[in-house]
Protein backbone atom coordinates (compact mmCIF):
# COMPACT_ATOMS: atom_id res chain seq x y z
CA UNK A 1 0.00 0.00 0.00
CA UNK A 2 1.33 3.44 -0.86
CA UNK A 3 2.19 5.52 2.20
CA UNK A 4 -0.38 8.23 1.34
CA UNK A 5 -3.20 5.67 1.14
CA UNK A 6 -2.07 4.03 4.36
CA UNK A 7 -1.95 7.47 6.01
CA UNK A 8 -5.57 8.20 4.97
CA UNK A 9 -6.77 4.91 6.43
CA UNK A 10 -4.94 5.42 9.69
CA UNK A 11 -5.98 9.06 9.95
CA UNK A 12 -9.63 8.05 9.59
CA UNK A 13 -9.28 5.69 12.54
CA UNK A 14 -7.64 8.39 14.67
CA UNK A 15 -9.83 11.41 13.83
CA UNK A 16 -11.00 13.02 17.12
CA UNK A 17 -13.71 15.67 17.73
CA UNK A 18 -12.40 19.23 18.20
CA UNK A 19 -13.12 19.56 21.94
CA UNK A 20 -10.74 16.76 22.89
CA UNK A 21 -7.11 17.64 23.72
CA UNK A 22 -4.41 16.90 21.17
CA UNK A 23 -3.22 13.29 21.39
CA UNK A 24 0.09 12.68 23.10
CA UNK A 25 0.84 9.38 21.32
CA UNK A 26 2.13 8.84 17.80
CA UNK A 27 0.51 10.92 15.08
CA UNK A 28 -1.24 9.23 12.16
CA UNK A 29 1.71 10.19 9.95
CA UNK A 30 4.15 8.54 12.35
CA UNK A 31 2.01 5.40 12.57
CA UNK A 32 1.89 5.23 8.78
CA UNK A 33 5.65 5.59 8.51
CA UNK A 34 6.22 2.96 11.21
CA UNK A 35 3.98 0.55 9.30
CA UNK A 36 5.88 1.20 6.08
CA UNK A 37 9.24 0.68 7.80
CA UNK A 38 8.00 -2.54 9.39
CA UNK A 39 6.92 -3.87 5.99
CA UNK A 40 10.29 -2.95 4.47
CA UNK A 41 12.79 -3.84 7.17
CA UNK A 42 12.47 -7.59 7.62
CA UNK A 43 12.40 -8.54 3.92
CA UNK A 44 15.36 -6.25 3.33
CA UNK A 45 17.43 -8.20 5.86
CA UNK A 46 16.08 -11.52 4.58
CA UNK A 47 17.84 -10.86 1.26
CA UNK A 48 20.97 -9.74 3.15
CA UNK A 49 21.48 -12.14 6.07
CA UNK A 50 25.13 -11.11 6.30
CA UNK A 51 24.09 -7.56 7.15
CA UNK A 52 21.59 -8.87 9.71
CA UNK A 53 24.25 -11.00 11.38
CA UNK A 54 26.67 -8.06 11.54
CA UNK A 55 23.94 -5.97 13.15
CA UNK A 56 23.46 -8.60 15.87
CA UNK A 57 20.24 -10.31 14.71
CA UNK A 58 21.24 -13.86 15.57
CA UNK A 59 18.05 -15.42 14.22
CA UNK A 60 19.93 -15.13 10.92
CA UNK A 61 22.98 -17.06 12.13
CA UNK A 62 23.90 -19.82 9.72
CA UNK A 63 22.01 -18.33 6.80
CA UNK A 64 23.61 -17.73 3.42
CA UNK A 65 22.01 -15.40 0.84
CA UNK A 66 20.09 -16.66 -2.15
CA UNK A 67 21.56 -15.10 -5.29
CA UNK A 68 19.70 -17.12 -7.87
CA UNK A 69 18.37 -15.10 -10.82
CA UNK A 70 14.83 -15.58 -9.53
CA UNK A 71 15.74 -14.25 -6.09
CA UNK A 72 17.51 -11.24 -7.57
CA UNK A 73 14.54 -10.46 -9.83
CA UNK A 74 12.15 -10.71 -6.86
CA UNK A 75 14.36 -8.37 -4.84
CA UNK A 76 14.36 -5.79 -7.63
CA UNK A 77 10.55 -5.89 -7.70
CA UNK A 78 10.39 -5.53 -3.91
CA UNK A 79 12.76 -2.56 -3.92
CA UNK A 80 10.79 -0.81 -6.65
CA UNK A 81 7.58 -1.19 -4.65
CA UNK A 82 9.25 0.05 -1.47
CA UNK A 83 10.66 3.08 -3.27
CA UNK A 84 7.18 4.07 -4.41
CA UNK A 85 6.16 4.11 -0.74
CA UNK A 86 9.06 6.08 0.69
CA UNK A 87 9.26 8.54 -2.20
CA UNK A 88 5.93 9.99 -1.04
CA UNK A 89 7.85 12.65 0.91
CA UNK A 90 4.83 14.89 1.52
CA UNK A 91 3.31 12.22 3.76
CA UNK A 92 6.46 11.82 5.91
CA UNK A 93 6.37 13.63 9.27
CA UNK A 94 8.97 16.39 9.52
CA UNK A 95 10.51 14.73 12.58
CA UNK A 96 11.07 11.51 10.62
CA UNK A 97 12.45 12.87 7.35
CA UNK A 98 15.95 11.72 8.27
CA UNK A 99 14.84 8.11 8.63
CA UNK A 100 12.90 8.25 5.38
CA UNK A 101 15.92 9.74 3.60
CA UNK A 102 18.12 6.91 4.87
CA UNK A 103 15.67 4.28 3.67
CA UNK A 104 15.27 5.98 0.29
CA UNK A 105 19.04 6.13 -0.09
CA UNK A 106 19.39 2.47 0.79
CA UNK A 107 16.74 1.46 -1.73
CA UNK A 108 18.08 3.67 -4.52
CA UNK A 109 21.66 2.49 -3.97
CA UNK A 110 20.63 -1.16 -4.06
CA UNK A 111 18.54 -0.66 -7.19
CA UNK A 112 21.41 1.17 -8.87
CA UNK A 113 23.74 -1.71 -8.05
CA UNK A 114 21.31 -4.32 -9.33
CA UNK A 115 19.83 -2.58 -12.37
CA UNK A 116 22.46 -0.12 -13.62
CA UNK A 117 25.78 -1.52 -12.46
CA UNK A 118 24.38 -5.07 -12.75
CA UNK A 119 26.74 -6.19 -10.04
CA UNK A 120 25.47 -9.78 -9.66
CA UNK A 121 26.44 -10.36 -13.31
CA UNK A 122 29.44 -8.07 -13.62
CA UNK A 123 31.23 -7.81 -10.27
CA UNK A 124 32.74 -10.79 -8.44
CA UNK A 125 33.36 -8.51 -5.45
CA UNK A 126 29.57 -8.46 -5.00
CA UNK A 127 29.75 -12.07 -3.87
CA UNK A 128 32.86 -11.67 -1.75
CA UNK A 129 31.01 -9.25 0.56
CA UNK A 130 27.61 -10.95 0.61
CA UNK A 131 28.42 -14.03 2.68
CA UNK A 132 29.32 -13.97 6.37
CA UNK A 133 31.50 -16.71 7.85
CA UNK A 134 34.08 -14.89 9.93
CA UNK A 135 31.55 -13.50 12.44
CA UNK A 136 31.24 -16.95 14.05
CA UNK A 137 34.96 -16.84 14.79
CA UNK A 138 35.71 -13.16 15.37
CA UNK A 139 33.34 -12.66 18.33
CA UNK A 140 32.36 -14.61 21.43
CA UNK A 141 28.73 -13.53 21.14
CA UNK A 142 27.37 -17.02 21.83
CA UNK A 143 28.63 -20.31 23.32
CA UNK A 144 31.23 -22.07 21.18
CA UNK A 145 28.89 -24.94 20.28
CA UNK A 146 26.14 -22.56 19.15
CA UNK A 147 28.57 -20.70 16.94
CA UNK A 148 29.90 -23.99 15.58
CA UNK A 149 26.37 -25.07 14.61
CA UNK A 150 25.80 -21.73 12.89
CA UNK A 151 29.11 -22.10 11.08
CA UNK A 152 28.14 -25.63 10.04
CA UNK A 153 24.81 -24.43 8.63
CA UNK A 154 26.52 -21.65 6.68
CA UNK A 155 29.25 -24.02 5.54
CA UNK A 156 26.70 -26.49 4.19
CA UNK A 157 24.88 -23.75 2.23
CA UNK A 158 27.97 -21.89 0.98
CA UNK A 159 28.93 -24.20 -1.95
CA UNK A 160 25.56 -23.55 -3.60
CA UNK A 161 26.10 -19.80 -3.11
CA UNK A 162 29.49 -19.91 -4.85
CA UNK A 163 28.04 -22.06 -7.62
CA UNK A 164 25.34 -19.41 -8.14
CA UNK A 165 28.04 -16.74 -8.27
CA UNK A 166 30.03 -18.62 -10.91
CA UNK A 167 26.89 -19.21 -12.97
CA UNK A 168 25.69 -15.59 -12.74
CA UNK A 169 28.92 -13.84 -13.63
CA UNK A 170 29.40 -13.00 -17.28
CA UNK A 171 32.31 -14.41 -19.26
CA UNK A 172 33.95 -11.06 -20.08
CA UNK A 173 34.71 -9.26 -16.80
CA UNK A 174 37.15 -6.44 -16.05
CA UNK A 175 40.57 -7.90 -15.34
CA UNK A 176 41.23 -5.81 -12.19
CA UNK A 177 37.99 -7.11 -10.66
CA UNK A 178 38.94 -10.71 -11.37
CA UNK A 179 42.37 -10.22 -9.85
CA UNK A 180 41.04 -8.62 -6.67
CA UNK A 181 38.26 -11.21 -6.33
CA UNK A 182 40.71 -14.07 -6.72
CA UNK A 183 42.89 -12.59 -4.00
CA UNK A 184 39.89 -12.33 -1.67
CA UNK A 185 38.84 -15.89 -2.52
CA UNK A 186 42.30 -17.14 -1.60
CA UNK A 187 42.00 -15.27 1.70
CA UNK A 188 38.65 -16.95 2.36
CA UNK A 189 40.19 -20.33 1.57
CA UNK A 190 42.89 -19.62 4.12
CA UNK A 191 40.26 -18.72 6.69
CA UNK A 192 38.20 -21.85 6.01
CA UNK A 193 41.19 -24.20 6.02
CA UNK A 194 43.12 -22.70 8.96
CA UNK A 195 41.38 -20.04 11.05
CA UNK A 196 37.97 -21.68 11.31
CA UNK A 197 39.24 -25.15 12.33
CA UNK A 198 41.57 -23.58 14.89
CA UNK A 199 38.73 -21.50 16.34
CA UNK A 200 36.60 -24.59 16.96
CA UNK A 201 39.38 -26.93 18.04
CA UNK A 202 38.13 -26.83 21.66
CA UNK A 203 34.68 -28.23 20.84
CA UNK A 204 33.61 -30.92 23.33
CA UNK A 205 30.98 -32.35 20.97
CA UNK A 206 33.01 -34.81 18.91
CA UNK A 207 30.22 -35.43 16.40
CA UNK A 208 29.71 -31.71 15.80
CA UNK A 209 33.47 -31.21 15.48
CA UNK A 210 33.70 -33.99 12.92
CA UNK A 211 30.77 -32.72 10.88
CA UNK A 212 32.16 -29.19 10.88
CA UNK A 213 35.66 -30.32 9.91
CA UNK A 214 34.35 -32.36 7.01
CA UNK A 215 32.12 -29.52 5.83
CA UNK A 216 34.96 -26.99 5.97
CA UNK A 217 37.09 -29.31 3.84
CA UNK A 218 34.28 -29.51 1.26
CA UNK A 219 33.96 -25.74 1.33
CA UNK A 220 37.66 -25.36 0.52
CA UNK A 221 37.03 -27.46 -2.58
CA UNK A 222 33.99 -25.32 -3.49
CA UNK A 223 36.07 -22.15 -3.13
CA UNK A 224 38.79 -23.66 -5.29
CA UNK A 225 36.17 -24.38 -7.96
CA UNK A 226 34.94 -20.79 -7.74
CA UNK A 227 38.49 -19.50 -8.07
CA UNK A 228 38.90 -21.76 -11.07
CA UNK A 229 35.76 -20.28 -12.62
CA UNK A 230 37.25 -16.81 -12.19
CA UNK A 231 40.57 -17.94 -13.64
CA UNK A 232 38.78 -19.29 -16.71
CA UNK A 233 37.49 -15.77 -17.37
CA UNK A 234 40.99 -14.28 -17.62
CA UNK A 235 41.44 -14.94 -21.37
CA UNK A 236 38.28 -12.94 -22.05
CA UNK A 237 39.02 -10.25 -19.45
CA UNK A 238 38.57 -6.63 -20.46
CA UNK A 239 39.53 -3.18 -19.25
CA UNK A 240 35.90 -2.02 -19.43
CA UNK A 241 35.25 -1.16 -15.80
CA UNK A 242 34.34 2.54 -16.21
CA UNK A 243 30.86 3.68 -15.28
CA UNK A 244 30.90 6.68 -17.58
CA UNK A 245 30.19 10.28 -16.57
CA UNK A 246 26.41 10.10 -16.75
CA UNK A 247 26.19 6.98 -14.62
CA UNK A 248 28.71 8.27 -12.09
CA UNK A 249 26.61 11.42 -11.65
CA UNK A 250 23.50 9.24 -11.39
CA UNK A 251 25.19 7.06 -8.78
CA UNK A 252 25.93 10.10 -6.63
CA UNK A 253 22.34 11.21 -6.95
CA UNK A 254 20.75 7.81 -6.31
CA UNK A 255 23.09 6.41 -3.64
CA UNK A 256 24.16 9.62 -1.88
CA UNK A 257 21.31 12.05 -2.55
CA UNK A 258 23.80 14.49 -4.10
CA UNK A 259 22.79 16.40 -7.21
CA UNK A 260 26.25 17.48 -8.35
CA UNK A 261 28.04 17.56 -11.68
CA UNK A 262 31.56 16.21 -12.08
CA UNK A 263 32.98 19.58 -13.12
CA UNK A 264 31.99 21.03 -9.74
CA UNK A 265 33.38 18.07 -7.84
CA UNK A 266 36.60 18.15 -9.84
CA UNK A 267 37.02 21.87 -9.18
CA UNK A 268 36.56 21.74 -5.41
CA UNK A 269 38.72 18.62 -5.03
CA UNK A 270 41.55 20.11 -7.07
CA UNK A 271 41.40 23.21 -4.89
CA UNK A 272 41.64 21.00 -1.80
CA UNK A 273 44.55 19.08 -3.35
CA UNK A 274 46.39 22.34 -4.10
CA UNK A 275 45.75 23.59 -0.56
CA UNK A 276 47.07 20.39 0.98
CA UNK A 277 50.10 20.21 -1.31
CA UNK A 278 51.01 23.77 -0.34
CA UNK A 279 50.58 22.92 3.34
CA UNK A 280 52.70 19.77 3.19
CA UNK A 281 55.43 21.68 1.36
CA UNK A 282 55.36 24.35 4.06
CA UNK A 283 55.51 21.69 6.79
CA UNK A 284 58.51 20.05 5.11
CA UNK A 285 60.30 23.39 4.80
CA UNK A 286 59.56 24.12 8.46
CA UNK A 287 61.61 21.01 9.25
CA UNK A 288 64.41 21.79 6.80
CA UNK A 289 64.09 24.78 4.45
CA UNK A 290 67.26 23.84 2.58
CA UNK A 291 66.03 20.46 1.27
CA UNK A 292 63.47 19.42 -1.30
CA UNK A 293 60.07 18.98 0.31
CA UNK A 294 59.65 15.48 -1.15
CA UNK A 295 62.90 14.35 0.49
CA UNK A 296 61.80 15.66 3.90
CA UNK A 297 58.39 14.01 3.51
CA UNK A 298 60.12 10.72 2.65
CA UNK A 299 62.26 11.03 5.78
CA UNK A 300 59.19 11.63 7.99
CA UNK A 301 57.41 8.74 6.27
CA UNK A 302 60.38 6.45 6.96
CA UNK A 303 59.95 6.95 10.72
CA UNK A 304 58.01 3.72 11.30
CA UNK A 305 56.92 2.33 14.65
CA UNK A 306 58.78 -0.80 15.72
CA UNK A 307 55.49 -2.30 16.96
CA UNK A 308 52.47 -1.01 15.03
CA UNK A 309 49.95 -2.58 17.41
CA UNK A 310 51.57 -1.07 20.50
CA UNK A 311 51.95 2.32 18.81
CA UNK A 312 48.30 2.39 17.75
CA UNK A 313 47.19 1.36 21.24
CA UNK A 314 49.09 4.30 22.71
CA UNK A 315 47.67 6.61 20.02
CA UNK A 316 44.11 5.70 21.04
CA UNK A 317 44.82 6.70 24.63
CA UNK A 318 46.28 10.01 23.44
CA UNK A 319 43.36 10.73 21.12
CA UNK A 320 40.65 10.03 23.68
CA UNK A 321 42.37 12.19 26.28
CA UNK A 322 42.68 14.99 23.71
CA UNK A 323 38.97 14.80 22.89
CA UNK A 324 38.00 15.00 26.54
CA UNK A 325 40.44 17.80 27.36
CA UNK A 326 39.30 19.95 24.44
CA UNK A 327 35.62 19.01 24.79
CA UNK A 328 35.20 18.48 21.05
CA UNK A 329 32.34 15.96 20.99
CA UNK A 330 30.15 14.05 23.42
CA UNK A 331 31.33 10.50 24.10
CA UNK A 332 28.02 8.70 24.78
CA UNK A 333 29.41 5.48 26.25
CA UNK A 334 32.32 4.31 28.35
CA UNK A 335 33.77 2.09 25.63
CA UNK A 336 37.13 1.60 23.99
CA UNK A 337 38.32 -0.11 20.83
CA UNK A 338 40.94 -2.83 21.10
CA UNK A 339 43.78 -2.78 18.56
CA UNK A 340 44.31 -6.12 16.83
CA UNK A 341 46.17 -7.47 13.83
CA UNK A 342 43.76 -7.99 10.96
CA UNK A 343 42.99 -11.66 10.32
CA UNK A 344 44.44 -12.98 7.05
CA UNK A 345 41.03 -13.09 5.37
CA UNK A 346 40.36 -9.37 6.02
CA UNK A 347 43.39 -7.51 4.72
CA UNK A 348 41.97 -5.55 1.82
CA UNK A 349 42.87 -2.27 3.59
CA UNK A 350 45.60 -1.45 6.07
CA UNK A 351 43.14 -0.32 8.76
CA UNK A 352 39.47 -0.77 9.53
CA UNK A 353 37.12 -0.69 12.50
CA UNK A 354 34.93 -3.66 13.40
CA UNK A 355 32.27 -2.67 15.92
CA UNK A 356 29.80 -4.90 17.67
CA UNK A 357 26.36 -4.95 16.10
CA UNK A 358 23.89 -2.32 17.26
CA UNK A 359 21.32 -5.03 18.08
CA UNK A 360 23.55 -7.51 19.89
CA UNK A 361 21.71 -8.85 22.98
CA UNK A 362 24.95 -8.40 24.92
CA UNK A 363 27.16 -5.47 23.80
CA UNK A 364 30.23 -6.66 21.93
CA UNK A 365 33.71 -5.11 21.88
CA UNK A 366 35.02 -3.09 18.97
CA UNK A 367 38.31 -3.87 17.26
CA UNK A 368 40.64 -1.50 15.45
CA UNK A 369 42.25 -3.86 12.94
CA UNK A 370 45.64 -3.21 11.34
CA UNK A 371 46.90 -5.39 8.50
CA UNK A 372 50.56 -6.37 8.30
CA UNK A 373 52.23 -6.39 4.89
CA UNK A 374 52.19 -9.61 2.93
CA UNK A 375 55.17 -11.81 3.87
CA UNK A 376 55.48 -12.65 0.16
CA UNK A 377 56.53 -9.08 -0.67
CA UNK A 378 60.19 -8.02 -0.78
CA UNK A 379 61.43 -6.71 2.57
CA UNK A 380 61.72 -3.13 1.33
CA UNK A 381 58.14 -3.23 0.03
CA UNK A 382 56.89 -4.59 3.35
CA UNK A 383 58.61 -1.77 5.20
CA UNK A 384 57.24 0.85 2.81
CA UNK A 385 53.68 -0.49 3.25
CA UNK A 386 53.62 0.28 6.98
CA UNK A 387 52.49 3.82 7.91
CA UNK A 388 54.77 6.27 9.64
CA UNK A 389 54.15 7.25 13.25
CA UNK A 390 52.59 10.51 12.07
CA UNK A 391 50.33 8.77 9.54
CA UNK A 392 49.21 6.20 12.11
CA UNK A 393 48.05 8.84 14.58
CA UNK A 394 45.58 10.27 12.07
CA UNK A 395 44.53 6.85 10.82
CA UNK A 396 43.58 6.12 14.43
CA UNK A 397 41.65 9.41 14.58
CA UNK A 398 39.79 8.44 11.41
CA UNK A 399 38.82 4.98 12.59
CA UNK A 400 38.33 5.48 16.32
CA UNK A 401 38.63 8.81 18.19
CA UNK A 402 36.57 10.68 17.04
CA UNK A 403 35.93 8.98 13.70
CA UNK A 404 33.88 5.88 12.94
CA UNK A 405 33.94 4.59 16.52
CA UNK A 406 32.43 7.75 18.01
CA UNK A 407 30.02 8.03 15.08
CA UNK A 408 28.85 4.50 15.82
CA UNK A 409 28.39 5.22 19.51
CA UNK A 410 26.08 8.11 18.68
CA UNK A 411 24.08 5.89 16.33
CA UNK A 412 23.69 3.14 18.94
CA UNK A 413 22.44 5.77 21.38
CA UNK A 414 19.62 6.62 18.97
CA UNK A 415 16.12 5.23 19.47
CA UNK A 416 15.75 4.69 15.72
CA UNK A 417 16.55 1.28 14.32
CA UNK A 418 16.85 2.90 10.88
CA UNK A 419 19.68 5.15 12.10
CA UNK A 420 21.29 2.10 13.70
CA UNK A 421 21.05 0.01 10.55
CA UNK A 422 21.75 2.01 7.40
CA UNK A 423 24.54 4.30 6.29
CA UNK A 424 25.52 6.67 3.51
CA UNK A 425 29.05 6.51 2.11
CA UNK A 426 29.71 10.26 1.95
CA UNK A 427 28.38 10.75 5.49
CA UNK A 428 30.28 7.85 7.00
CA UNK A 429 33.65 8.40 5.36
CA UNK A 430 33.16 12.14 5.10
CA UNK A 431 32.89 12.40 8.89
CA UNK A 432 35.86 10.12 9.53
CA UNK A 433 38.02 12.10 7.11
CA UNK A 434 36.72 15.46 8.35
CA UNK A 435 37.85 14.74 11.92
CA UNK A 436 41.47 14.23 10.88
CA UNK A 437 41.97 17.87 9.92
CA UNK A 438 39.61 19.05 12.65
CA UNK A 439 41.82 17.37 15.27
CA UNK A 440 44.98 18.94 13.82
CA UNK A 441 43.29 22.36 13.82
CA UNK A 442 42.26 21.81 17.45
CA UNK A 443 45.90 21.24 18.43
CA UNK A 444 46.58 17.53 18.04
CA UNK A 445 50.29 17.12 17.40
CA UNK A 446 51.23 20.30 19.27
CA UNK A 447 52.06 22.10 16.03
CA UNK A 448 54.84 19.64 15.13
CA UNK A 449 55.27 19.80 11.35
CA UNK A 450 55.99 16.05 11.33
CA UNK A 451 52.54 15.39 12.73
CA UNK A 452 51.11 17.81 10.20
CA UNK A 453 52.75 15.85 7.40
CA UNK A 454 50.99 12.74 8.71
CA UNK A 455 47.60 14.45 8.64
CA UNK A 456 48.24 15.94 5.21
CA UNK A 457 49.37 12.66 3.66
CA UNK A 458 46.04 11.17 4.68
CA UNK A 459 44.25 14.16 3.17
CA UNK A 460 46.20 13.97 -0.08
CA UNK A 461 45.45 10.27 -0.40
CA UNK A 462 41.71 11.07 -0.24
CA UNK A 463 42.06 13.99 -2.67
CA UNK A 464 43.74 11.71 -5.19
CA UNK A 465 41.10 9.03 -4.65
CA UNK A 466 38.45 11.52 -5.69
CA UNK A 467 40.32 12.63 -8.81
CA UNK A 468 41.19 9.04 -9.71
CA UNK A 469 37.53 8.01 -9.35
CA UNK A 470 36.54 10.71 -11.83
CA UNK A 471 39.50 9.87 -14.07
CA UNK A 472 38.98 6.10 -14.14
CA UNK A 473 35.21 6.22 -14.55
CA UNK A 474 34.62 9.35 -16.63
CA UNK A 475 37.90 10.57 -18.16
CA UNK A 476 39.61 7.50 -19.73
CA UNK A 477 42.34 7.34 -17.06
CA UNK A 478 44.27 4.05 -17.07
CA UNK A 479 45.14 2.03 -13.97
CA UNK A 480 48.83 2.80 -14.53
CA UNK A 481 48.05 6.52 -14.65
CA UNK A 482 46.08 6.19 -11.41
CA UNK A 483 49.00 4.40 -9.74
CA UNK A 484 51.34 7.19 -10.86
CA UNK A 485 49.00 9.86 -9.49
CA UNK A 486 48.89 8.20 -6.05
CA UNK A 487 52.68 8.03 -6.03
CA UNK A 488 53.26 11.58 -7.27
CA UNK A 489 50.49 13.55 -5.57
CA UNK A 490 49.78 11.48 -2.44
CA UNK A 491 53.38 10.28 -1.77
CA UNK A 492 52.15 6.66 -1.71
CA UNK A 493 54.57 3.74 -1.82
CA UNK A 494 54.25 1.36 -4.80
CA UNK A 495 52.21 -1.32 -3.02
CA UNK A 496 49.71 1.15 -1.59
CA UNK A 497 49.52 3.08 -4.86
CA UNK A 498 48.60 -0.08 -6.76
CA UNK A 499 46.12 -1.20 -4.11
CA UNK A 500 44.40 2.18 -4.17
CA UNK A 501 44.20 2.27 -7.96
CA UNK A 502 42.77 -1.26 -8.13
CA UNK A 503 40.18 -0.32 -5.53
CA UNK A 504 39.22 2.67 -7.64
CA UNK A 505 38.23 0.44 -10.55
CA UNK A 506 35.62 -1.30 -8.36
CA UNK A 507 34.67 1.51 -5.98
CA UNK A 508 33.89 4.71 -7.89
CA UNK A 509 32.45 6.27 -4.75
CA UNK A 510 35.75 6.20 -2.91
CA UNK A 511 35.64 9.85 -3.92
CA UNK A 512 33.24 10.11 -0.94
CA UNK A 513 36.01 10.76 1.59
CA UNK A 514 37.04 14.16 0.30
CA UNK A 515 33.62 15.05 -1.10
CA UNK A 516 31.93 14.25 2.20
CA UNK A 517 34.55 16.16 4.16
CA UNK A 518 34.14 19.29 2.08
CA UNK A 519 30.34 19.17 2.37
CA UNK A 520 30.60 18.75 6.15
CA UNK A 521 33.03 21.68 6.44
CA UNK A 522 30.62 23.94 4.58
CA UNK A 523 27.71 22.72 6.69
CA UNK A 524 29.72 23.42 9.84
CA UNK A 525 30.61 26.93 8.77
CA UNK A 526 27.06 27.72 7.67
CA UNK A 527 25.52 26.22 10.82
CA UNK A 528 27.86 28.02 13.20
CA UNK A 529 27.26 31.33 11.40
CA UNK A 530 23.50 30.81 11.59
CA UNK A 531 23.27 29.58 15.19
CA UNK A 532 26.31 30.95 16.98
CA UNK A 533 26.93 27.41 18.25
CA UNK A 534 30.36 26.08 19.07
CA UNK A 535 32.29 23.16 17.58
CA UNK A 536 31.11 20.56 20.07
CA UNK A 537 27.49 21.59 19.58
CA UNK A 538 27.90 21.21 15.84
CA UNK A 539 29.49 17.79 16.13
CA UNK A 540 26.80 16.51 18.48
CA UNK A 541 24.02 17.91 16.29
CA UNK A 542 25.54 16.39 13.18
CA UNK A 543 26.05 12.96 14.74
CA UNK A 544 22.47 12.92 16.05
CA UNK A 545 21.35 12.32 12.46
CA UNK A 546 23.27 9.08 12.05
CA UNK A 547 24.71 8.45 8.61
CA UNK A 548 21.79 9.91 6.66
CA UNK A 549 22.44 11.53 3.27
CA UNK A 550 24.26 14.82 3.74
CA UNK A 551 21.62 16.99 2.02
CA UNK A 552 18.99 15.57 4.42
CA UNK A 553 21.21 16.37 7.41
CA UNK A 554 21.81 19.87 6.06
CA UNK A 555 18.08 20.43 5.67
CA UNK A 556 17.42 19.17 9.20
CA UNK A 557 20.10 21.40 10.71
CA UNK A 558 19.54 24.56 8.64
CA UNK A 559 15.94 24.28 7.47
CA UNK A 560 16.93 24.19 3.80
CA UNK A 561 19.54 22.49 1.65
CA UNK A 562 20.94 25.32 -0.47
CA UNK A 563 24.41 24.78 -1.92
CA UNK A 564 26.12 21.79 -0.30
CA UNK A 565 29.53 22.82 -1.67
Amino acid sequence: MRLAALLIAIAACHRAPPPKPAPTGPTPEELALDAAIEAFYGPHLDFRPGLAIELGYHAYDGQVPDRSPAAIAAEIDRLRGALATFDDAAAIPASRQIEAALVRGEIRRELFDLEVRRRPWRDPFYYARAITLSSYVARDNAPLEDRARAMLAACEAAPAFYAEAAANLEVALPRPWIEVARGMTMGTMGFVSKDAPAAFAALDDAELAGDLGACLARLVDALAQYDGALELRLPDATTEFALGEDRLVAMLREAEGLDLDLATIDRVVRADLARNLAAITAAAHAIDPAREARDVIAEVTADKPDDVIAEATADLVTLRAFLVEHDLVTIPRDEVAEVRESPPFARGNFAFLSSGGAFEPVPQPSYFYLAPPSPTWPEAEQRAYLPSRADLLFIAAHEVWPGHFVQGMHERASSSRILKTFETYTTSEGWAHYVEEMMWDAGLGDGDPRAHIGQLKNALLRDVRALVAIGLHARDMTVDEAIAMFADQAFADPANAKQQAMRGTMDPLFLSYTLGKLIIVKLRDDWMAATGGDLKAFHDAFLAHGEAPLPAIRRAMLGAVGDVL
